[in-house]
C-alpha cells in the first residue's frame, strides 16, 4: 500500500507541475495580449485624434470673424478639412472591417475564381493612381488561372497590395504581377514593385497595426491597417501572405491560396 501510495503521489506532483506549467503560459499569453490590446487602442486613439485635430483647427478658423482669412485660404482649409474627413472615414472603415475578421463575424464564401479576371478589375481601379505616379503595369497571369477563394475579399487584397505597391513605388517605375505554381493545390500570385524596398526592421514590423514603416511623414496617404487586414483576410481564405525585399531595389508582396494553372 505504501508502494501504491507513493507512486499515486508522484503521479499527482507530475500532474501539478504540468497543470502549474500550463497555467505560466497561458498567464503569459494573457499578459502579451493585454499589452497588445492597450498598445493598439493607444495608437488608435492618438490616429483618430490626429483628423479630428485638424477638422476642428480648420473648422474654427473658417466659422471665426477674428481670424482674418481670404477667399483662396478658405478655399484651402475647405479643401484640408475634405482630406482629414475621409482619411478618418477610411481609417474608422479599416478598424471596423479588421475587429470584425478578428472576432470571426465576417463571412466569406469560397468559390473558384478567375484570376485574370478579378485582376482586370483591380487595375481599371488603381490605373488612375498609377497614371499620375507613372508607373507602368505589368500583368502576366494566364486566362487559365483560379483561385478557391471569397471574390470580394480577394479582390480587397490584390487592390491593397496593388496599390501599396504603386504608392511607395518610385516615380516611373514598375508593377508585375505574376503566378506560379506550388505543389499540386496552391497558386501563389506576387506583386513585384521597383521601390525602396525594405530593411530588416521594417519587415520584422510589417504586421503592426498603425506602423506605417517609415511612411509617416511620406506625402503618401494611409492608416497602417492595410496589411494587417491583408494577411487576416487571406488566412481567413485558407492562404498564406508573404514579403521579399531587398532595400533599394524593391518589394514584392505574395499570396498563396489553394488554386492551380489549369
Amino acid at each position: 500500500m505504501n508502494v501504491s501510495l507513493e507512486r499515486r503521489l508522484r503521479e499527482h506532483a507530475v500532474q501539478l507541475v504540468r497543470i502549474n506549467e500550463e497555467l505560466r503560459a497561458a498567464r503569459q499569453q494573457a499578459d502579451l495580449a493585454n499589452q497588445a490590446k492597450s498598445a493598439f487602442l493607444s495608437n488608435m486613439s492618438h490616429e483618430l485624434r490626429t483628423p479630428l485635430n485638424a477638422i476642428l483647427g480648420f473648422s474654427q478658423i473658417l466659422t471665426s470673424e477674428s481670424l482674418p482669412s481670404s477667399p483662396a485660404q478658405k478655399k484651402q482649409f475647405a479643401g484640408n478639412i475634405l482630406q482629414a474627413s475621409r482619411h478618418l472615414l477610411r481609417l474608422i472603415n479599416d478598424i471596423l472591417d479588421l475587429a470584425k475578421v478578428e472576432s470571426g463575424a465576417l463571412a466569406l464564401v469560397s468559390e473558384p475564381v478567375a484570376l485574370s479576371q478579378v485582376l482586370q478589375e483591380c487595375r481599371t481601379l488603381v490605373d488612375p493612381l498609377a497614371r499620375v505616379r507613372g508607373v507602368e503595369l505589368r500583368m502576366a497571369v494566364g486566362d487559365n488561372a483560379s483561385v478557391t477563394a471569397d471574390r470580394v475579399r480577394l479582390k480587397q487584397v490584390l487592390i491593397n497590395l496593388l496599390s501599396n505597391a504603386i504608392k511607395y513605388n518610385r516615380d516611373h517605375g514598375t508593377v508585375s504581377v505574376h503566378c506560379a505554381q506550388m505543389g499540386q493545390q496552391r497558386l501563389r500570385v506576387s506583386v513585384q514593385d521597383t521601390g525602396a524596398g525594405l530593411n530588416e526592421d521594417q519587415l520584422a514590423a510589417m504586421f503592426q497595426p498603425f506602423n506605417r514603416l517609415g511612411q509617416e511623414g511620406g506625402t503618401q496617404e494611409g492608416t497602417g491597417l492595410g496589411l494587417v487586414m491583408t494577411r487576416q483576410l487571406v488566412e481567413k481564405m485558407g492562404g498564406e501572405l508573404g514579403v521579399v525585399s531587398t532595400p533599394g531595389m524593391g518589394s514584392t508582396f505574395w499570396v498563396a491560396l489553394p488554386g492551380c494553372l489549369a
